[in-house]
């Protein structure tokens, strides 16, 4: 049996960087990945010999440690058929060479129209990811590839295979038997362990694995990458006993950040003319429910309250610190947070890492070595801090003071406010935790999930996310968080320009979009793309019982309206089913034929205008066992003038919010508005409708594109866990 840790140790005493195709593909079939049959050869007659052993036709190759890219440089010979060629094949090949000859590979031809790839990338952000894809000359040129983050499950290997475009190509094919998908599943996960089994291994690329007219697969070509660093790279800075102790203090800091009880505010102000109040202003103003110290050498009182010079002349040690002081005087505040055993700190100063400066890269290297060795949680720089409702904490200006299930963790400062106040304030959302964190100095994104997902306020945890500093917790983490209650994030970065803004704001790294996408397919987090959408599907969760399924319901107005609903539940991923004829029987009972068009969705004006109508069909919906979701457009603008001023809209929507919820029967519903007239009248009664709705626990959204798509990412949440059980 081979002993991968010697054949990588014997490597690496020779200095080489990768593996020879030989060695590669030795340890790949130690991890169960279907190699073709080969042999290294030193001489011509030898390479005759086993080419009649094999059978031909066969295929030769250079082979040597420092011989790369050897179709370049004419050291691959195909489709040799007699003793002949070999040999002259062979004489070629060792000429070419020169110098960096150290014998020839010969292995049967592989013959097969289908070509994929696989391999394996050290991702910077979460570690061994494997990649699935059509290969050959393809590879680059189409980009049709699939990641996954390892470890993963069989089940998620075979999706793997149905996930590329070019998926049909597994199946039987021109003539040619389906390819063998149990040995392509293995391949992948065989990649998976090898790159969890030994960080030293950079990169494998596979390419072609070939599928052969029989369906075998076999990879024909290999090579595995080393990293040169990996011995520094992976020796992990703490046992893991440290890194366990270093969890748990860090939960113990954030709760006591999360439900202040004393917080003093180094480089409190007096308000200025700009008319921001300042980090002690906005807590005092807010009305912080604990004690409050601001901390100015030159002020005695701020707002009434008795200032101090310095933490050491405070009375008490405070559950947080926050910093506003310019950035070259933070490293002090945080040498006395140390000293005087106040160790939970949030910095808003900004300046360091994030500018792109040396002196403020510098600045920051230091504040790190300082907290590390202080046993600091340090959340910032660069950040706004918290807001808890609860607790009358807010640390920016203008909140809610209304509390609620949902938490959010976002790197930047901009987004909290803008997220928190647009759900807030559209929609009644209300937040229990909210906190910023910036250039996340000892405290970042995983450490706060880690403290959301045992938190029992918190029910629907929201995420704006830049970059990572501990991809493999964080993937971890959101995986077994996510199985409790959903994480919604918003990932910033996903595009090239994104990842670039990423690294100018807060000085993170961002990962490649389609490993992130991987992450998002394997921990069943949900990806939204705005600051809107977040709320929206924050709204969904928050009101919404379980889904049971995709098949969706619509009841609409308006022929041209049930077509792009059509477009959209197909694009977005729910399904918008056939009504059976015992089923369309039914609503012929109810729903008069006359400008109307009973299917899915159901373009019934006259259920607008007769309740009885509307009940009626939100109760065949309710016990209907082909539908799982209902969804529902009220047009304004025709409902406005059935009642001068436009009254009749509040009618219906009364009577949608309190009859028509029993009628479905506790089944998923959500309310779309409509507007097409360009009038203020119409549009007045929008916020009227929506509070209703609101009040009656029914999400309501402006648009059905909106209401499909929140509707879309519930089902599929629930859908993913229901699969993964």
């Amino acid at each position: 049996m081979l002993n991968v840790a010697e054949l990588l140790d014997c490597v690496k005493k020779e200095e080489r960087a990768s593996l020879t195709e030989a060695e590669s593909k030795t340890l790949l079939s130690a991890y169960g990945i279907p190699v073709v049959e080969e042999a290294v050869v030193a001489e011509e007659d030898e390479a005759a010999s086993q080419a009649q052993k094999m059978g031909f036709p066969v295929v030769l190759k250079g082979h040597g440690a420092r011989l790369t890219h050897k179709t370049e440089r004419g050291l691959v010979k195909v489709n040799l058929r007699s003793d002949f060629e070999v040999i002259q094949a062979y004489r070629q090949i060792k000429g070419a060479a020169g110098e960096d000859w150290e014998g020839c590979l010969i292995q049967p031809l592989i013959e097969g129209k289908r070509e994929f790839a696989a391999g394996l990338v050290r991702d910077p952000q979460f570690g061994p990811t494997v990649m699935f894809g059509l290969g050959g000359v393809f590879t680059e040129a189409l980009g049709d590839a699939t990641f996954r983050i390892a470890p993963f499950s069989g089940t998620q290997a075979e999706v793997m295979l149905d996930e590329i475009k070019s998926s049909k190509l597994l199946g039987a094919f021109r003539g040619e038997e389906k390819a063998d998908r149990e040995a392509l599943k293995q391949t992948l996960l065989g990649l998976a362990r090898l790159g969890l089994e030994h960080p030293e291994i950079k990169e494998v690329d596979i390419n072609p694995l070939i599928v052969t007219p029989d369906g075998k697969v076999k990879a024909v070509d290999a090579l595995v990458v080393l990293d040169e660093n990996a011995d520094a790279s992976t020796r992990p800075a703490f046992s893991e006993e440290e890194q366990e102790q270093w969890i748990q203090e860090t939960r113990q800091a954030l709760h006591r950040a999360f439900n202040a009880e004393s917080v003093a505010v180094v480089g409190a102000t007096k308000p200025n003319i700009s008319g921001f109040a300042g980090m002690f202003g906005c807590m005092h103003l807010f009305g912080f429910k604990g004690r409050l110290y601001p901390i100015n050498p030159k002020l005695d009182e701020i707002y009434g309250i008795k200032a101090y010079p310095n933490l050491t002349a405070l009375p008490e040690k405070v559950d947080l610190v926050i910093v506003s002081v310019p950035a070259p005087v933070v490293p002090g505040v945080l040498r006395e947070c140390a000293a005087t055993g106040n160790k939970t700190v949030h910095i808003f100063t900004a300046g360091f890492k994030e500018s792109g400066e040396e002196e403020g890269v510098r600045l920051q290297e230091e504040m790190k070595q300082i907290a590390v060795e202080g046993g600091l949680r340090v959340i910032g720089p660069n950040c706004m801090g918290f807001y808890v409702p609860n607790r009358r904490m807010l640390t920016w200006q203008k909140a809610s003071k209304k509390s609620g299930p949902i938490a959010l963790i976002s790197q930047s400062g901009g987004n909290a406010q803008e997220i928190t106040h647009y759900a807030t304030g559209r929609y009644g959302i209300g937040f229990n935790k909210v906190v910023s964190y910036g250039n996340a100095l000892t405290v970042e994104s995983a450490d706060f999930l880690d403290y959301l997902a045992g938190d029992d306020e918190t029910e629907i945890i929201t995420m704006y996310l830049e970059g990572l500093k501990d991809g493999r917790r964080f993937f971890k983490l959101a995986e077994e968080t996510n199985k409790k209650k959903p994480v919604v994030i918003y990932k910033g970065g996903l595009s090239e320009t994104g990842a670039q803004a990423v690294s100018s704001h807060t000085g993170a790294l961002a990962g490649g979009p389609k490993i992130w996408h991987s992450f998002f397919r394997q921990t069943g987090c949900v990806l939204v793309e705005s600051v809107e959408e977040l709320a929206e599907v924050a709204m969904a969760f928050h009101y919404l019982p379980e889904t049971k399924g995709p098949r969706t319901a619509v009841l609409g107005y308006g022929g041209g309206a049930g077509v792009s609903v059509a477009d959209n539940c197909a694009k977005l991923g729910l399904a918008l089913p056939d009504f059976s004829e015992e089923l369309l029987g039914k609503l012929r009972e109810i729903i008069p034929p006359a400008g109307t068009i009973i299917r899915n969705p159901i373009d019934a004006m006259i259920a607008y205008f007769d309740f009885d109508v509307m009940g009626k069909i939100f109760k065949l919906m309710a016990e209907s066992d082909e539908i799982d979701n209902v969804l529902m457009s009220i047009p304004l603008d025709w409902l406005f003038n059935k009642e001068e001023g436009g009254g009749y809209i509040e009618t219906l929507t009364r009577y949608v919010a309190d009859e028509g919820v029993k009628q479905l029967g506790g089944k998923p519903f959500i309310a779309t508005w409509r507007q097409y007239i360009p009038s203020e009248k119409i549009r007045g009664w929008a916020p009227v409708m929506e509070k209703i709705l609101l009040g009656a626990g029914i999400p309501v959204y402006e648009g059905m594109a909106r209401g499909i798509n929140a509707m879309a990412k519930v089902t599929a949440y629930y859908g993913f866990h229901a699969k993964n059980k």
